[in-house]
């Protein structure tokens, strides 16, 4: 593919029309692979190589693809013979698009990279972020060093100066043993680097990345055993490099059974032009550590905060600094934070990861029996060292899995000008719901109740909903309502909600879960004024053929049972569908990308059930493997033509996709 496509670098191989470069950029990033570690890179090798002959139409779509086709440096090291194979292929395959090389950690490991690929094309200037993906085996840091030194990534004078993303993601075993990570820290070495006190152990990996991507502004870092494999987060050096530099770093993400170390970031180290200052940081990881610590020297900077999970008591505590703030009025200003994301630790969380956490959690609660979070009220509400949180531009907010007194935290965030409010693994401890009549400015609310659902408490269920949302903004646009159930039901979960006073107001409506037919209709009712329904892992009875769909549509119209339900909704998504329990029996499975439904048998009965009964509907969108399916259903129905409003109106719908 390499040779084809250098061959016609100033030639064209079709007379193909010319189309305008924003249109194909469009295309282009539509068609760029999305890989996935745990399929890389076989998958993705074989997408790379189908489409970059779209490069060779001509002059213009060859200036407009290699920008989006060659961002992305991919370098993945992997066990040869798992999921790297090392089959024989042609020129002109695979390895045109990924070279294979020996690797320096031995015969059993293979490294893949287009970095050569890159050179051969003179598409270097075009490379914007490097993914490393770690599988099988696991790597040292001084192996790890040496095969993206073997891939080409940096050594010597070779420098990548368009990368600002670095994304490393460690899907591999254990089969470092404790000597070898010891080896691997190597001895104790002087306090003075640039690279901070405490991430001295990775320093040569740390430097090498750091001299071959010079204007890294961006580190995501994904393992679940970097505690095992290198005994802390191997690019801490890297992370506090970047922190006190010239180049400051934007955006932070780390989901690991460990942390960044970011507590050595102060006033005191920092360079006079460098301040301390980062936009987005993420840290979701799996053992709770109470060893964390957020300088209040970073609060300022940061505009997107996701932590996850946190001990309740412990949330505002994160944020801790060396420096004993000598007045008073020290406080914690979160004072360009607009997005806040938290996730608290359950109960399980808190035993099966970390004991210490455990136990410490145990002694932070002040409760007699009456649950591990019992009486912590006072605690989550004020950090111990600079009191009550302030967030003045606040306007995302969620929050999971709350453990207690949910309306009691939110009261911190009253004051802020929040426009969005997500409140996910909701338990309803009564029928009272909960009071957001202080949040005036929400224009979207999404509420996820805890699965699984108990068909006995739907009751209270609506009764605490129905309060909630008499208490919310009449001027609300988009709602999210999740709920499911481990239980077989018929045709609804019995959902019935009072009117809110956003009815007349909302525009979007999004339902995931297992809705049935009624808990839809009586929703579409609900809201009369709606545009957008999205449906995921509703479910629905399951029309087999199409003739038995034509048949299903006639005996509706004559029985009039295609009444309207809402005239003015213009867009429908629906995705992951499921067969009534009733209809389906032991195929009541769901329709997921890999257990297809060639026959769209849930699709057809959403034509009966939904789609004939709303005339102002202009666009369905269904999963892309289902379109045709579809589509034929539709023309089926208009064939008919036993009802021409309803004709009219499947005669211009149109059939997307959903997005990727």
């Amino acid at each position: 593919m390499a040779r084809v496509l250098r061959k016609n670098q100033t030639g064209t191989l079709s007379g193909a029309a010319t189309v305008h470069s924003d249109v194909l950029r469009l295309i282009f990033r539509y068609l760029s692979p999305v890989p996935s570690p745990r399929c890389f890179p076989e998958e993705l090798l074989t997408h790379l190589e189908s489409i970059l002959i779209v490069a060779a139409v001509n002059r213009q779509w060859r200036a407009t693809a290699f920008p989006t086709f060659y961002r992305t440096v991919y370098v993945a090291i992997g066990d040869d013979g798992d999921s790297y194979s090392d089959d024989e292929s042609d020129d002109d395959s695979v390895d045109d698009q990924m070279s294979a090389a020996p690797s320096i950690a031995g015969p059993n490991v293979k490294l893949c990279t287009n970095i050569e690929l890159l050179h051969e094309m003179g598409q270097t200037g075009n490379a914007r972020e490097v993914q490393i993906i770690v599988q099988g085996m696991g790597q040292t840091a001084d192996q790890l060093m040496l095969q993206l030194q073997l891939a080409g990534l940096g050594g010597g004078k070779t420098v990548w100066p368009g990368i600002e993303r670095l994304r490393i993601d460690m899907n591999c075993c254990d089969n470092t043993t404790q000597s070898e990570v010891r080896q691997d820290f190597g001895p104790e070495l002087p306090d003075h680097t640039e690279f901070g006190t405490g991430h001295l152990h990775h320093r040569a990996l740390n430097e090498f990345l750091s001299r071959a991507l010079p204007s890294l502004r961006e580190i995501e870092y994904y393992a679940f055993k970097a505690v095992e494999m290198y005994g802390t987060l191997p690019i801490n050096g890297l992370i506090y490099e970047r922190l006190h530099g010239n180049t400051p770093l934007r955006t932070l993400r780390v989901a690991a059974d460990c942390g960044p170390d970011v507590s050595n970031a102060s006033e005191k180290k920092r360079e006079p032009d460098a301040p301390v200052r980062i936009e987005r940081l993420e840290i979701d990881y799996l053992k709770l550590a109470f060893s964390i610590s957020i300088p209040p020297i970073m609060v300022s900077s940061l505009v997107e905060l996701k932590l996850e999970p946190v001990i309740v008591d412990e949330v505002w505590n994160h944020f801790v600094s060396e420096v004993v703030p000598t007045s008073t009025k020290a406080h914690l200003l979160f004072s360009s934070l607009k997005t806040l994301k938290l996730g608290f630790a359950s109960n399980s969380d808190l035993f099966f990861f970390n004991r210490t956490a455990a136990s410490r959690a145990s002694e932070l609660s002040s409760g007699d029996g009456d649950g591990l979070f019992a009486n912590i009220e006072p605690r989550f509400m004020r950090s111990a060292k600079y009191g009550q949180p302030m967030f003045p531009v606040l306007t995302s907010l969620e929050i999971r899995h709350f453990p207690q007194n949910l309306g009691k935290f939110l009261t911190l965030f009253t004051a802020s000008p929040i426009t969005s409010l997500v409140i996910c693994d909701l338990t309803f401890t009564s029928d009272v719901g909960l009071d957001l009549s202080k949040f005036r400015g929400l224009r979207s609310l999404g509420i996820r109740l805890t699965d699984p659902l108990n068909l006995d408490d739907v009751a209270d269920i609506n009764r605490a909903l129905s309060a909630t949302f008499s208490t919310v903004n009449p001027d609300l646009q988009h709602l999210t309502l999740a709920m499911s159930t481990d239980s077989e039901i018929d045709e609804s979960l019995g959902i019935q909600l009072d009117a809110p006073p956003f009815a007349p107001s909302l525009r979007s409506l999004s339902l995931e879960g297992e809705y049935g037919q009624h808990d839809i209709e009586h929703l579409l009712q609900l809201f009369p004024y709606l545009h957008r329904l999205n449906v995921c892992a509703g479910v629905g009875e399951p029309i087999k053929t199409v003739p038995k769909l034509v048949n299903k549509y006639r005996r509706a119209y004559k029985s009039r049972s295609l009444r309207p339900l809402n005239s003015t909704l213009r867009v429908l998504s629906a995705y992951k569908l499921r067969f009534f329990t009733g209809f389906g029996g032991s195929d009541c499975v769901p329709l997921l990308g890999d257990i297809l439904d060639p026959e769209v048998d849930n699709y057809r009965g959403l034509l009966v059930g939904l789609v004939c009964r709303l005339p102002a509907l202009h666009t369905l969108r269904v999963g892309a493997e289902y379109m045709d399916g579809v589509k034929e259903s539709i023309r089926a129905l208009v064939g008919t033509k036993v009802s021409p409003g309803h004709v009219y109106c499947l005669q211009r719908l149109k059939v997307q996709p959903l997005d990727r």
